[in-house]
């Protein structure tokens, strides 16, 4: 099937741009070591010569030469443009790049690649309608009424769940189900990569499963409250009379006709157009949905079966996708969105490979000869259909016709090849290479090496492009098409025309969306981070758009191409509003690219559900047990140690000891870091050079980019190792100044530590206080507090964990270090046993 729109060139007209700067694009998250590594530099001025790569120390790197770009097809704001090629530079560390003129990048990083799927999940539990953790608060509780049921209109429907599909607060099963989906598949293609932060509901207490699976549980939940009975599905809960400005989900003041903030109409899938008002859809089956849904019910039962060892659920699910695939049987065709007042809509007109997808599910659940043959058929029928197909960004009509090649990927192709013979595996490898050769053709028209068309939502297709890419070279170990995956992968982030991440808050000190069309940012001024915006988009298109209006002055201006446009805006609708599956398509993307997480996952998540947690890092151990744990931090100073390290060993006590990089560096430290490894007391990271991590007023505020944080853990972990002391033996890590956010506890996880911190309530961490602060306090009354804290809570001071630090310097005169005797006899007469902190939080222990 060929599609054609107009010529797709990547088309940058002369519009303004006349300054003699030079501008260089480059992928702001970073470049793995082994990755090609192309920067463009575009100028009104000519640059000749070569280009230096500086490293941080300021010594050159390498010398390239700049390679001028002349594509006949291409005009551009810039009359000049450049490709710099880096790739042979394959040691980690921070970078910049100059040109002859003495323009310089942003620094970026060469390494490993950040874990950002955690983000991007973060992001997804934004989004989640019924309960929303992020927001701590329940909405939609009415959803819903039925419309164009098997039953009378109006009746009510349990349809409470799912996700905001954007900054609306529709909810879709055209998207929820490809989601669902997406999520277990990035699960099952990377499941090293994935952490476990977060319990079921999205609180900060981990419960034994990756949060990425609690997330597609989410999913898979809703979906079957839509599914209610074999022959029932809800495709649709609300439609565009939702779009009255910005609110709070849990403010929601659209009026359906029962009232502001009540019952919203859920609409069932019967296969035939629907609409409630002047605008109708073109529906012909139930194919699309019922077949997605029923591919993700069949993969939830392998996981949940196995993975997650949770017969009931499985069994529930794998009944679900057998009445699911029979719906989609029974009426091939496609169920469209719904809407109302606008002609927007999901105009989705493929269902073939959703019904393979599904077929091909069942039959590795159930090993039924049926399901094969029909995979094998629905595989043919859907070919190389794809958005891959479009002759051009310049939609004119098409428009209209939004989603209409979905999902972006088709994942049945993938799910079908292992279970084929070789001819077939042939054929299917063919229908993707097909797109793939397009895309990867039409890249090499233009500098940054991308070859989407620009209709709505064209991240979402840069991001479809790398994951059928990457499941081809699972297929095939075919990587001719590598280098343009990277391209589109560095477009996302940085290495496009505007220079801007396409990711809300990634990376973190980059630039990015931040004036996004989502409520959360909107009115309560919040950023929410993850989020994958919906992308450039043709001019043309922009131009025919309903209710577009730049709020203020286009930071882009100079930038914009003629024919393609881009704007970080409230305004823009359409090129600035997150969506939630273009996020959950990412997750796997993302996921690929970062490194294997270094933790034990279960031995993080499988944790005592009776221990304390703020902000999800742990503040205290289990209060039912007489068990507690001494911890003293260390950066600057250090004259308590000996003194602190001579009280333990006469009450033969372990203690733990969370000393910064500077710390360990020290020469005159070097001694009591020997005697405490040596006498078996738990030593960790405190970071490096004692960063303060979070804004002091705003703590939800980060003040480090993940970069930053990264690099400054990992050269605490490396100094410790210089005596002996291994990165698996310190998994758990206290921040330093005891300050961190629910940020900074991810990043730490996606690094294998687990953040704790102390208990709260005696004031021993002030013993840093000097005699002339406002804030000093004394070791007496310390103690004394100590002791009244005791006393009065219920539990004691059982699972606590009791901070004061190893040195205080010359400005504090009385020294807490000269108490810990004191403490520990009065400690042990109260039948308090003090332990290391791996053996206060690890279960059985």
């Amino acid at each position: 099937m060929k599609i054609l729109v107009t010529a797709l060139v990547f088309l940058f007209t002369a519009t303004a741009a006349d300054a003699a700067t030079s501008f260089i694009r480059i992928n702001q998250a970073g470049y793995r070591s082994d990755d090609n590594k192309v920067a463009v530099a575009f100028s009104n001025d000519r640059l000749e010569g070569r280009f230096t790569v500086w490293n941080a120390r300021g010594v050159t790197a390498m010398s390239g030469k700049i390679v001028a770009v002349e594509l006949p097809d291409l005009a551009s704001p810039f009359r000049n443009y450049y490709q710099l090629d880096f790739s042979r530079i394959k040691t980690p560390g921070r970078y910049t790049i100059e040109l002859p003129d003495g323009s310089r990048s942003a620094a970026f990083t060469i390494g490993p690649y950040p874990h950002f799927q955690e983000d991007l999940l973060f992001f997804m539990r934004q989004q989640r309608c019924g309960y929303n953790p992020y927001l701590d608060s329940t909405c939609h509780l009415s959803d819903g009424r039925s419309v164009y049921a098997p039953f009378p209109d109006g009746t009510f429907v349990d349809a409470v769940g799912g996700w905001h599909d954007a900054g609306d607060q529709l909810k879709y099963l055209i998207t929820a189900s490809n989601a669902t989906a997406r999520m277990m598949l990035a699960y099952e293609l990377e499941r090293s990569k994935f952490g476990d932060s977060v319990d079921a509901l999205g609180h900060d207490r981990p419960n034994g499963i990756p949060d990425i699976l609690d997330e597609a549980y989410w999913g898979l939940v809703w979906i079957h409250k839509l599914h209610a009975a074999a022959d029932l599905l809800i495709h649709q809960v609300a439609d565009d009379r939702d779009h009255r400005g910005f609110k709070l989900p849990a403010e929601d003041n659209a009026d359906y006709g029962w009232g502001a903030n009540s019952f919203r109409p859920a609409y069932f899938a019967d296969g035939k157009p629907q609409g409630l008002g002047k605008w109708k859809s073109r529906s012909t089956g139930v194919a699309n949905i019922a077949g997605r849904s029923a591919a993700a019910m069949a993969m939830a039962y392998r996981i949940w079966k196995v993975d997650i060892k949770s017969p009931a659920f499985a069994t529930k699910c794998l009944k679900a996708a057998r009445e699911l695939y029979e719906m989609g049987r029974r009426q091939e065709g496609f169920q469209q969105g719904n809407s109302f007042g606008a002609p927007y809509r999901y105009n989705e007109i493929t269902w073939a490979d959703d019904m393979e997808y599904a077929a091909a599910e069942l039959y590795k659940a159930t090993r039924e000869p049926g399901f094969l043959a029909d995979a094998k058929r629905y595989a043919a029928l859907a070919g190389s259909t794809s958005w891959m197909e479009y002759e051009s960004s310049d939609m004119g009509e098409q428009m209209s016709r939004h989603y209409e090649m979905y999902p972006f990927t088709n994942v049945g192709h993938f799910a079908l090849y292992s279970l084929v013979d070789p001819k077939t595996k042939r054929e299917l490898a063919g229908y993707y290479r097909s797109g793939i050769e397009r895309i990867a053709a039409r890249g090499r028209l233009n500098p940054y090496g991308v070859g989407v068309p620009f209709i709505w939502c064209s991240n979402n297709l840069v991001v479809a492009y790398v994951t059928q890419v990457h499941l081809y070279e699972l297929m095939t170990g075919d990587r001719r098409f590598h280098a343009s995956m990277l391209a589109h992968r560095d477009w996302l982030l940085g290495n496009n025309p505007w220079g801007t991440s396409m990711f809300e808050g990634l990376p973190a000190g980059g630039e990015y969306p931040e004036d996004t069309h989502l409520p959360t940012v909107q009115i309560l001024k919040k950023q929410v981070r993850g989020g994958l915006v919906d992308g450039p988009i043709a001019t043309s298109t922009y131009k025919g758009l309903i209710g577009l209006k730049l709020t203020q002055p286009d930071e882009f201006a100079d930038l914009q191409p003629r024919d393609v446009v881009y704007h970080d805006d409230v305004g823009d609708y359409s090129t600035n509003e997150p969506t939630m599956d273009g996020t959950a398509d990412a997750i796997l993307m993302m996921a690929m690219f970062s490194g294997p997480r270094t933790h034990n996952l279960l031995r993080q998540t499988v944790v005592d559900p009776r221990l304390k947690y703020d902000r999800g890092g742990i503040i205290r151990g289990d209060a039912a047990s007489k068990r507690m744990a001494l911890v003293f931090t260390g950066d600057e100073f250090a004259e308590g140690g000996t003194v602190v390290a001579d009280a333990l060993r006469k009450h033969n006590v372990k203690a733990s000891f969370f000393l910064t990089g500077r710390f360990y560096r020290t020469a005159a430290n070097r001694s009591i870091i020997k005697r405490l490894k040596m006498d078996g007391h738990y030593l960790g990271p405190h970071s490096d050079r004692h960063l303060l991590y979070a804004d002091w007023n705003d703590r939800s505020r980060t003040l480090v980019t993940r970069e930053q944080f990264e690099s400054d853990l990992d050269d605490n972990l490396t100094a410790m190792q210089k005596f002996g002391i291994e990165r698996s033996a310190a998994p758990y890590f206290l921040p330093p100044y005891e300050w961190y956010n629910r940020e900074i506890v991810e990043w730490a996880s996606a690094m294998g530590r687990s953040i704790v911190n102390f208990t709260p309530g005696t004031r021993s961490n002030a013993d840093y206080t000097t005699d002339d602060d406002k804030n000093y306090i004394s070791s007496e009354a310390i103690m004394t507090r100590i002791k009244e804290y005791e006393a009065k809570d219920p539990n004691g001071l059982n699972g606590f964990i009791l901070l004061t630090h190893i040195g205080s310097g010359p400005k504090r005169t009385d020294k807490f270090s000269d108490h810990i005797y004191e403490l520990i006899t009065w400690l042990r007469s109260n039948g308090y046993k003090p332990v290391r902190i791996d053996q206060l939080l690890e279960t059985g222990k």
